[in-house]
């Protein structure tokens, strides 16, 4: 089986010590046991968090629960298509776990960065803000000129404006494995990841 990558949550950051002494910050991924439901070209489609029978209608909807009932699995509350080869090896209903990992790796995560809501163009966009002279006081904190005058009289299209701040998928490459715990099915890397604690994750492995 030959499987690049695994589902799994995000527990929260800690600190280790290595054994000269120094200090290494690093955030605990809880990843798998997932299981495989069907195979693809290139990649497999898996399950994540197994559902208890007496909140599977509230958590899945119809068509969901008639995949799952076709595909003789039980259902999953997580589904994602994670990248493989040599398919031929791979079996349905078989589970992927964190041996896959090792200590060194260099693998990439990928999650749902934590949602700020509605924000400012200055917290959202990292703007300097505007010199409070010449008599303004309302302006300090105000997004500037919105394009164009007298020939197009519009906002060009992609002009950083205030919004939803946050809540996007992001992916964090070259981080390091530290340690990887097999009986509790947890990875340790170096630094940080996008999300909040429980947000899903996806961790694949690098060259």
């Amino acid at each position: 089986m030959s499987v690049k990558a695994i589902l799994g949550t995000k527990v929260g950051m800690t600190q280790i010590f290595t054994e000269d002494g120094n200090v290494v910050p690093v955030t605990v991924i809880s990843a798998g046991p997932c299981t495989i439901i069907r195979k693809g070209e290139n990649s497999v489609q898996v399950g994540y968090r197994e559902i208890r029978p007496e909140a599977v209608k509230r958590l899945l909807n119809k068509p969901m629960r008639m995949s799952f009932e076709k595909s003789g699995v039980k259902p999953f509350r997580f589904v994602r298509s994670l990248p493989a080869d040599e398919l031929e090896s791979i079996e349905a209903l078989t589970d992927i776990n964190v041996s896959m990992f090792k200590e060194g790796d260099s693998v990439s995560v990928t999650g749902t960065s934590k949602g700020k809501g509605f924000s400012g163009a200055m917290e959202r966009h990292h703007f300097n803000g505007q010199n409070t002279t010449h008599g303004q006081s309302d302006r300090a904190r105000a997004t500037g000129s919105m394009g164009t005058g007298t020939n197009m009289s519009r906002t060009l299209k992609g002009k950083k404006l205030p919004g939803q701040f946050g809540n996007v998928r992001r992916t964090v490459k070259g981080l390091k494995v530290v340690k990887v715990d097999e009986q509790k099915n947890l990875i340790l890397v170096r630094g940080s990841i996008p999300g909040a604690a429980n947000g899903l994750v996806i961790i694949r492995q690098q060259a």
